[in-house]
């Protein structure tokens, strides 16, 4: 995902590039239910604290798809790091890396011969639930020095419906630092899949949530939720998660969503918790909460989605003449994804 910004000036305004590229003919679950469809499934944020013991977080994982069925959801978002947290600074993260294809299909998500990420695809099978897969130690090929952190989206039948690679890396000075470039590659293309049973979702990870930008890109491509699968540290997580939760769902008028990693993890390692659920209004609709690994829900109304929209109607008011957002190579830097039940799924 790309953004030109051509700064110039005209009568003392200061006026971006134009022409923005937003993606017709892409049906949001807010104007199918303004056309009477209304449909209100339940989606599913889940909470861990993830270690380097990869059949430890398998278990916590398959126990979250359980929770998160007995409470009706179709769909489980799982959080950053889920199958694997490293220990910064020995290279322990990828090293555990590996391909999402290829390699031993797992026959089950106990299966510890299978590839690593096939194992999550068979728990999306066997619990029959859609998965977020946000943030998995992608790496390429054996022999690359850096890996992708890589938000998947599984359907119910196991199948990757498609894949996100994370836009913006985390290199600050906070919570005694970290440099996410070091070991992990940027990724070069937003994300969008359609159709899925909780609507049009937006792919995200982490870090990019400083981003407004990519959301209201997203927005406009059609986005009704937007995922953001986090392990926000201690310090950062107090100050700004649920302030820019908030406020990405009111400016773009969508449910925002964030599974989170919390407690300690390792000696260098700790995270905020507070996974959230947040509405088109900006209204917290479930937390969390600090500790403790578990799944909160939140039943998605697409009619109230669209009366928010209708009230309030930002995206006919902005001001493209002035300032306007331009996706990269002509909007080919933001995939859309569509899913048909009877299809399959398909890239645009």
């Amino acid at each position: 995902f790309t953004l030109r910004h051509t700064v110039g000036r005209a009568g003392g305004t200061v006026a971006f590039g134009l022409l923005a590229q937003i993606h017709s003919g892409i049906p949001s679950m807010a104007s199918a239910a303004a056309a009477g469809r209304a449909v209100k499934p339940i989606i599913a944020m889940g909470q861990m604290c993830s270690t380097n013991e990869i059949e430890s977080n398998m278990k916590v994982c398959r126990q979250l798809c359980i929770e998160a069925k007995d409470k009706g959801a179709c769909f489980l978002s799982l959080p950053e790091c889920f199958e694997f947290m490293g220990i910064p600074g020995t290279g322990d993260a990828l090293s555990a890396a590996q391909a999402l294809e290829g390699g031993k299909v797992a026959a089950s998500s106990d299966d510890t011969n299978g590839a690593l990420f096939s194992r999550y695809q068979q728990l999306a099978k066997e619990h029959s639930i859609w998965l977020s897969l946000g943030g998995f130690h992608e790496r390429v090929s054996p022999d690359d020095p850096k890996m992708y952190n890589t938000h998947a989206i599984v359907d119910a039948q196991g199948v990757l419906v498609a894949a996100y690679r994370k836009l913006h890396l985390f290199d600050v000075d906070y919570d005694g630092g970290f440099r996410e470039s070091k070991g992990t590659h940027k990724g070069t293309e937003a994300l969008l899949v359609t159709g899925t049973p909780v609507g049009n979702i937006a792919v995200t990870v982490c870090y990019d949530l400083r981003f407004p930008e990519l959301f209201t890109a997203l927005r406009q491509a059609g986005a009704d939720v937007i995922l953001v699968p986090s392990a926000f540290m201690p310090t950062t997580g107090a100050a700004h998660w649920e302030i820019l939760l908030r406020a990405r769902a009111i400016e773009t008028q969508c449910y925002v969503g964030a599974a989170a990693q919390h407690g300690r993890h390792n000696e260098k390692r700790a995270s905020y918790g507070h996974a959230l659920l947040v509405d088109p209004w900006g209204k917290v609709l479930a937390d969390k909460g600090s500790d403790g690994d578990g799944v909160i829900t939140a039943t998605l109304d697409f009619e109230e989605m669209q009366s928010v929209r209708d009230r309030m109607p930002v995206v006919n008011h902005r001001r493209s003449e002035v300032i306007d957002l331009v996706v990269g190579d002509n909007g080919a830097r933001l995939k859309i994804v569509r899913v048909s039940a009877s299809q399959g799924s398909s890239a645009l």
